[in-house]
């Protein structure tokens, strides 16, 4: 049965989903389903809407909680155990906002729902193993520790230190070594209890099964859930902030940040093309031409929008010796003056709407690439004409829409940077 899984899955990389419609079950917008009868496999995704940010005053409580439950036993038995018995997969993170728990399974209904109830009597039970949970702390101790050495890790904590400052935004979903050491066996408990309601559940179900047969698994995941939710949504806001952390290493780490848009702005798709210019494409990029191309100083530069449905903003980075590090700020701060002015061709732009429209839709071969795609749209709260949305506004972008977008959504007057790195005296 393993080996038969393992060959369907490698097939289904070659497989191509064409026509994808999108459904809500049992008449609610946060239960979302798409039927592909290609093979017969079925992912499903539960996302809870509470990340780290609800962590309070203890940094890494809903990401300890979440691997504690995960590792935990299930009438004497792991609960990954029930999974490779039958060759389904089990995965499962934290993120700043949300917790999510994803079930990858042959299209069985009645092998899903026994899958599906182990989670829920895992969800639902109000005791905890002390060794599993002392073995959880260690596990993130020692993951802190690596953390801590490595200069990339430390950039992303000071942006999110600096950047979301005052919010639930500014810590690491891990949390902190003197955070966990604090954190009790009861404070998972009623942190978990309070985490896993139906208020806060979005539910995605991609692959060769019913709409039927996808209610039944919406209610063996949410029947011992509570009803009531029980935190307020962190605000989203944007601060600017120029720091450095000193390290010793021989490559510095540089992030450039500006207030962009959310994704949901109407100006989102103009922000998407004139990003693909400047830096988002890699190779043939302004970015990569002038930082790599033309002075070889990093093998990567690149620009990623980041939007959720509150905000967003434009990241920049890259790596590279101590000693070139102001050079390459300095740079990076020219070219988001010629990303302001955008003096670009209406055929370039056509030539990159094409060229996001095949990435797009690369995105939506496989049964796991759309639950991912089919999760962000349940969680950003987008349309359920989403994928014919997507190619009709991507293609009335034009120049001047762009050039309106950069003026009235990027903040180019308050830049962030940051900084890991060796000084050099100069």
């Amino acid at each position: 049965m393993r080996y038969l899984f393992i060959l369907i899955a490698l097939f289904s990389l070659q497989t191509s989903h064409a026509n994808n419609k999108i459904n809500s079950l049992a008449d609610n917008s946060n239960y979302l389903f798409i039927e592909t009868k290609t093979l017969p496999i079925v992912d499903i995704n539960f996302t809870i809407k509470n990340g780290s940010t609800v962590d309070g005053t203890y940094p890494g409580l809903t990401n300890l909680m979440l691997n504690t439950l995960m590792s935990s036993d299930v009438n004497s038995k792991k609960i990954v155990s029930y999974f490779e018995d039958v060759g389904a997969k089990l995965s499962y993170s934290v993120g700043k906002e949300s917790l999510s728990i994803s079930i990858r399974s042959l299209s069985d209904i009645e092998q899903i729902l026994k899958l599906v109830n182990i989670i829920n009597l895992a969800i639902s039970s109000s005791e905890i193993d002390q060794n599993i949970f002392s073995l959880e702390k260690d596990k993130i101790n020692r993951n802190i520790s690596e953390v801590e050495k490595r200069p990339g890790s430390t950039l992303n904590a000071d942006i999110s230190k600096y950047l979301f400052s005052g919010t639930g935004f500014e810590h690491q979903k891990i949390g902190t070594k003197k955070s966990i050491n604090k954190i009790t066996s009861t404070q998972v408990i009623e942190h978990k209890k309070k985490i896993f309601n139906i208020k806060d559940i979005e539910i995605n179900i991609v692959g060769n099964i019913s709409q039927s047969d996808s209610k039944r698994i919406i209610h063996a995941i949410t029947k011992n859930m509570s009803t009531e939710s029980q935190f307020n949504k962190s605000e989203y806001k944007l601060e600017q902030s120029i720091h450095h952390t000193e390290f010793d290493s021989t490559q510095s780490h540089l992030a450039v940040i500006l207030p962009a848009v959310s994704r949901t702005s109407p100006h989102y798709y103009n922000i998407l093309v004139a990003n693909y210019i400047f830096g988002g494409s890699g190779f043939g990029s302004w970015l990569m031409e002038e930082i790599r191309e033309k002075r070889g100083l990093s093998y990567s530069v690149s620009s990623y929008l980041v939007s959720s449905k509150d905000g967003g903003y434009l990241k920049i980075s890259l790596q590279t010796k101590n000693e070139n590090i102001k050079l390459a700020k300095n740079i990076i701060l020219d070219q988001i003056k010629r990303l302001q002015l955008f003096d670009v061709t209406e055929d370039k732009i056509s030539s990159v709407k094409q060229s996001i429209l095949r990435s797009f839709e690369m995105r939506t071969d496989t049964n796991k690439k759309l639950l991912n795609l089919l999760s962000a749209i349940n969680s950003l709260e987008l349309d359920l004409d989403y994928f014919e949305n997507y190619k009709n506004n991507l293609n009335q972008v034009s120049k001047k829409s762009i050039e309106t977008s950069l003026k009235e959504a990027i903040d180019f007057n308050r830049i962030s940077v940051f900084t890991v790195g060796k000084t050099i005296e100069e």
